[in-house]
């Protein structure tokens, strides 16, 4: 292949992917939640696949909630509390049902929280834009 071919196709890649995720703030939420679940499913507590889709919410005040949490180091606790929290609603099943969807806007950036109703009952799930993903702040 043309070397100039070839990174023209990776810059366009790089550029497609600086744009984040597509779509309204709500069906970004409403596609992070799905893929929560999943993550957060994980029978052996490995939450490691909620990566990425959480907001850190560590010690690092320059991180919190405008960052988004690793696997890793002091990062997996974000993971973990709110993996936790989801599995505890989730009660050992993976449905759940979308409810009233708000926006807040709050010192952090705009809160996007998603009602939802689990098995084990329902939550409020609050959501910040985090460089171009929704990723998931509180839990109520």
């Amino acid at each position: 292949m043309n070397p100039t071919k070839v990174i023209f196709i990776l810059v366009l890649i790089s550029l497609l992917a600086a744009c984040g995720e597509s779509g309204t703030p709500r069906e970004r939420v409403e596609s992070n939640l799905s893929k929560l679940v999943k993550a957060c499913a994980d029978k052996g507590g490995d939450y490691s696949g909620a990566a990425g889709l959480v907001a850190y919410s560590g010690s690092d005040r320059d991180r919190k909630y405008k960052d988004l949490a690793s696997a890793e180091g002091e990062d997996r606790s974000s993971l973990n509390k709110a993996c936790y929290k989801i599995s505890q609603l989730m009660n050992k099943k993976n449905s759940y049902t979308l409810m009233k969807f708000e926006e807040e806007p709050e010192s952090e950036g705009t809160w996007y929280i998603q009602t939802v109703k689990f098995d084990g009952g329902t939550a409020q799930l609050a959501f910040l834009d985090i460089k171009g993903t929704m990723a998931l702040g509180d839990i109520d």
